[in-house]
């Protein structure tokens, strides 16, 4: 059954009104005796003179709507007229299935993230990129003053999105993978039976190149050899140990095209010495959900059975023990002692994926076809990989594009002006 009641709001002190010393605070307004409570420094609590209607909706959840009058029985069969609107709501929902869907509708936020959460495990998900998407979720629903279900609507998303481009706080490719991560929600809440269609199916991603904050570009040969000649003459630190296994870091990076999780992530399992290929299992892998299998050179191999021999590592144990933000500040660490500034005069910058790009680069340099540099690098389009990594100078192209044609001799003599 619902109620009438009357809001309590806070105002500014009212000029001219008395304070009594049990903070009640009086005053005159349009010729008529006002009372209200002390609420802080000139504040004043005030019970509105209006009834607001409270009730419960055909979902369950209350609302509060102003009846906008001071008169009781008018307030009444407004009430009256609300509760009839929810009854007949009520009477439409005939199916069980629509009556299971309600009653899930309302289940704590709280607890579908932790069923979403399970899912994602069980689909092969990383427990890094979980934690990340989950945050994502409950950080744009707080913004969002999402607190169910039935509050997660296409235009609130959107509204957000667009006052996050206006602030510019978070860059357009930030954003995407906040929605990316909201959709998955969704679209689990509507496999589930919670939602009955997905409402932000159609919500479409920002174009990335509007706003590209960080533009990564490769490392040239020679960058290349300093870097890991500077890592070689280095001293021992706090974030990735020895210089020996920093350099063997670096040059898987750049002759695998891992990134740096998948790097600290590995384990002896994965690694067929026998026909030189290891495999990237479902739940190493943050935005593949499939298993894949990669070649790796021979160097590369023997370098790491000679590791995992003298270290005694055991199959399923890692390989290297430092964490994704590790391997990046050792990068850092070691890139300035090769004298290479990680921002440009370009405003293009390095960093430890700028290894995995180099990779995709030199693999275009060498002129292997994009179709198979696709496959290295594990692009699900071949845009992917002609956009975002291969940096390879468009001019310097042409260049040796040109330098492939045959060489005609002349066919008349130098001396011949004829």
């Amino acid at each position: 059954m619902g109620t009438l009641i009357q809001i309590w709001k806070t105002i500014s002190m009212p000029v001219g009104a008395t304070t009594e010393q049990d903070g009640t605070v009086t005053w005159v307004s349009r010729g008529k005796k006002k009372t209200g409570k002390l609420s802080g420094t000139n504040r004043v609590s005030v019970q509105s003179d209006t009834w607001t209607a409270q009730f419960s909706d055909e979902t369950g959840k209350v609302r509060r709507v102003s009846t906008k009058t001071t008169n009781r029985s008018v307030a009444e069969k407004i009430l009256a007229h609300h509760e009839m609107a929810v009854d007949h709501k009520k009477l439409q929902i005939t199916s069980c299935k629509e009556l299971d869907r309600l009653q899930a509708q309302q289940i704590p936020l709280e607890d579908l993230f932790v069923q979403f959460q399970h899912k994602m495990m069980v689909t092969g998900y990383s427990t890094t990129y979980i934690k990340l998407a989950l945050q994502q979720i409950l950080s744009m629903f707080k913004e969002c003053k999402i607190d169910s279900v039935v509050e997660i609507r296409r235009e609130t998303i959107e509204r957000w999105i667009v006052d996050e481009t206006q602030r510019k706080m978070r860059s357009i490719g930030t954003i995407n993978t906040y929605l990316s991560a909201a959709k998955a929600f969704t679209q689990y809440l509507t496999d589930s039976g919670v939602l009955l269609n997905n409402p932000l199916k159609r919500t479409r991603k920002l174009d990335g190149e509007l706003d590209r904050r960080k533009i990564r570009r490769a490392m040239t040969p020679d960058e290349v050899k300093s870097f890991l000649q500077a890592t070689a003459l280095g001293e021992y630190h706090q974030y990735v140990g020895t210089p020996r296994e920093r350099v063997l870091i670096y040059r898987l990076l750049l002759g695998t095209g891992l990134w740096s999780t998948e790097i600290s992530l590995l384990t002896p399992n994965q690694i067929d010495f026998a026909n030189g290929c290891l495999t990237l299992k479902a739940a190493k892998i943050q935005k593949n959900k499939a298993a894949i299998k990669l070649p790796i050179r021979a160097d590369l191999l023997e370098a790491l059975r000679e590791r995992i021999e003298t270290r005694l590592i055991e199959p399923h144990t890692r390989i290297f023990r430092h964490n994704n933000q590790q391997i990046l500040k050792a990068f850092y660490k070691d890139l300035k002692a090769a004298g290479i500034e990680r921002v440009g005069t370009d405003g293009r910058s390095i960093d430890i994926s700028s290894l995995r790009e180099t990779f995709g680069t030199m693999l275009a340099m060498a002129g292997v076809p994009l179709l198979t540099a696709q496959r290295l690098m594990r692009h699900s389009t071949l845009m992917q990989t002609a956009r975002l990594y291969i940096d390879v100078e468009p001019f310097m192209n042409m260049v040796r594009a040109l330098e492939l044609l045959p060489v005609y001799a002349p066919l008349f003599p130098a001396d011949d002006n004829a």
